[in-house]
Order: structure tokens, then C-alpha cells, then sequence
């Protein structure tokens, strides 16, 4: 078994993440990247996030209650006359129906999942505001938040270095992101990753995006990684959206986006597994997951349901203010994910990896 430590998540959390979100199955086979080959059929099975469960409605119980003892009758009983027996079935058929559109409307029922808008643009104000949070806000909020939970990454040993190549071919530490549009989790997530990287380098081409309406925290602001690109001195980011915002009602399932390539599938299947996170289980992923250096692994550091009607402006406006409760959820979170980077790139730059918030992240990990 691996070695991890940092985990501060209770089982509590874990429970009511579970009921917050709903597996899905089937149509999930992976390819691989064009040019790269085909990395095999993928795993497919449940994922974090998608449409809302519910419990199941008690079934009828079959037959009706007796009361008292029974005897036998000594007569026949009238024969009720076909127009009562009409009414009393057109009766019954109308409750009946009543009850199944509330059930419907209760549990969800079994409506499709929606499309979501197409991708755009991000705006380079918003941008701006997420990738230059002041540096006393990171100090001053570490790594707590008083409006959500803040569940930090794991930290495994023994794991060959990830790396990857960068744009002149020098080889760096690698940090990879797993995740799609439509999910909840990974709309939250993003925000804090975008925070923590903006440290270590510079997203061009960032796309505005939200999640989708009929799943659990509904259309969640955020951005998608796809297509964008990130420039760094120290570290090289690759992220996959594996799926879209984009439903495909003829495959039942949610448009495949960008497949990975083999590293990635890899790192995904070896490392997003339950080996490392006891919340999955054997032939199962997990969106979102980032592995850093393959030293630290995360999935979503705080709830999505935090970000409710917030817009994207609403967001990123409130990141300058460590009061801003929604600031702390996104920036504890960021601090956990700077640490991280800050473990497998050398402690560089020592302006970040010195600094307050990063420092008590590194010492709530034990890497401090």
C-alpha cells in the first residue's frame, strides 16, 4: 500500500458527497489522442458528479389489509353495476397519475441532462482579477474557510517523478488535471487551480464555462481549460476535459471533449483509483483529480455549492477581500494546490513557497 498522509476529509464529508451526487455507467470507453494510438478501452463506471439521486419512492404493498377475523359469508355480495365500477377505475387512474408526476417532480424522474452554453471567451478583466489575488489575502485566509469544509491533497512516496516536456523540450514537473465541463466539482475546483498556477506561470485562452443545469449545484460558473494554454518557468501543466457541457442524446452520455493520451490515461487509471482515494472503487474515476509531480494527489478541495448564483464577475471581484467567505473556500484551496507545486518544483519561486498561507499548507500536509 502507498504512504499517504494530509488527508483531513472525514468520512462524514465523504457520506454526504456520496449522496450529493450520482454515479453513472456505461458509454464510457476512452480512446486514445489522434497520431498518439489507441490507449486501449477504458474503465467505465461511476464518476463523481452528475445527475441529482433521490431516494426511491416505497413501493405499494401488494394486496390490501384484512381487518379482524374473516368468515365465511353467507350470502354473495352485490355485484357492483359497470358504471360505479367505471368511476371508482377512472377515480384510481387519476390518483395514480398524480402520484407519479409528484413523484417525477420530487426525485428528479428520469428527465436528460441539459446542454449547457457553448464555450467563450473568458474576459481578460475577470481573468486578471483570478490570477493576482493580493498576496496578504493568501496569508491572511491559510487554509481555513468559515462558509465550507476545506479537504486537503494527499501526499504519496516512493513514485517515479512525473515530468513532462515543455514547449523548447526541457523537462519539468508535471502537473496534470482530469475533469469535464458538465461537472459541478470540477467547475469549483478550477477557480482554486487557477488561483494556485497563476503563481507559477501565466493561462492564455482561458474559456468562460458552467456546469450542468440538472445536476447537483446547477450551472456553476467557471472556466474550461480546453484549448488554453499555460506557460510556466517551473512546472508544465496538462489538463484533459475529458467531457463537454454538450449532451448526446443519441449516445446517452455526455459528448467525449478531449480523450487522453496514453501518459494520461495512465496516470489517471493508476492514480485515481481507490488505492489512493478509499471514496472509489475498483473500475471506477473520479472527476475532478490533479496529480502533482505524482508526490501529491487531489480531487475537489471544497464543496461547488458554495458558488451558487454567483456570477463569474461576482466571483472573481470578491477574491481581493480574505472576509469574503467565498474567497476563503477558493483560496485555502489554492494555498493546498500552491504547496503542492511548491514540493516538486524546487520551493521556487521563493516569493510563493515562502509565503505565509504556503507555509501552513506545507505543515498541514507534513511537508513542512
Amino acid at each position: 500500500m502507498p504512504n499517504t498522509s494530509g488527508s483531513g476529509r472525514t468520512q462524514a464529508d465523504k457520506d454526504q458527497s456520496k449522496q450529493r451526487s450520482r454515479p453513472v455507467g456505461g458509454g464510457n470507453q476512452r480512446g486514445g489522442r489522434r497520431g498518439e494510438g489507441s490507449p486501449g478501452t477504458g474503465r467505465g463506471g461511476p464518476r463523481r458528479s452528475d445527475q441529482r439521486g433521490g431516494a426511491r419512492p416505497a413501493a405499494r404493498p401488494e394486496g390490501s389489509r384484512r381487518n379482524g377475523p374473516r368468515s365465511a359469508p353467507k350470502r354473495s355480495a352485490p355485484r357492483r353495476s359497470p358504471t360505479a365500477l367505471l368511476t371508482w377505475g377512472t377515480a384510481a387512474l387519476v390518483i395514480v397519475i398524480v402520484v407519479v408526476l409528484v413523484a417525477l417532480k420530487v426525485f428528479g424522474g428520469s428527465t436528460s441532462p441539459q446542454s449547457g452554453p457553448a464555450a467563450s471567451p473568458a474576459s481578460p478583466a475577470v481573468v486578471a482579477q483570478v490570477a493576482h489575488v493580493p498576496a496578504a489575502v493568501f496569508d491572511s485566509v491559510n487554509v481555513t474557510s468559515s462558509v465550507a469544509p476545506i479537504y486537503p491533497p494527499i501526499v504519496i512516496n516512493g513514485q517515479k517523478a512525473l515530468t513532462f516536456p515543455d514547449a523548447s523540450g526541457k523537462s519539468l514537473p508535471g502537473v496534470f488535471y482530469f475533469g469535464a465541463e458538465y461537472c459541478p466539482h470540477c467547475a469549483a475546483e478550477r477557480w482554486a487551480l487557477v488561483v494556485a498556477l497563476s503563481r507559477f506561470g501565466t493561462f492564455h485562452n482561458l474559456q468562460n464555462m458552467q456546469s450542468s443545469a440538472t445536476d447537483v449545484d446547477p450551472n456553476t460558473q467557471t472556466f474550461s481549460f480546453y484549448k488554453s494554454t499555460y506557460t510556466s518557468r517551473y512546472i508544465v501543466f496538462r489538463p484533459d476535459e475529458y467531457y463537454s457541457n454538450q449532451w448526446d442524446a443519441a449516445a446517452s452520455n455526455w459528448k467525449v471533449l478531449q480523450p487522453p493520451t496514453k501518459t494520461e490515461l495512465t496516470l489517471e487509471e493508476k492514480y485515481n483509483s481507490p488505492t489512493y482515494f478509499s471514496g472509489l472503487t475498483a473500475g471506477t474515476f473520479s472527476f475532478p483529480f490533479m496529480d502533482f509531480g505524482n508526490r501529491v494527489l487531489s480531487q475537489e478541495n471544497y464543496d461547488p455549492s458554495v458558488l451558487q448564483g454567483l456570477s463569474r464577475e461576482e466571483i472573481a471581484a470578491g477574491l481581493k477581500s480574505a472576509k469574503n467567505p467565498i474567497t476563503q473556500a477558493i483560496v485555502a484551496s489554492a494555498n493546498y494546490l500552491s504547496a503542492a507545486v511548491c514540493e516538486i518544483d524546487g520551493m521556487q519561486p521563493s516569493t510563493v513557497c515562502q509565503s505565509g498561507g504556503v507555509q501552513a499548507a506545507l505543515k498541514a500536509l507534513k511537508l513542512g
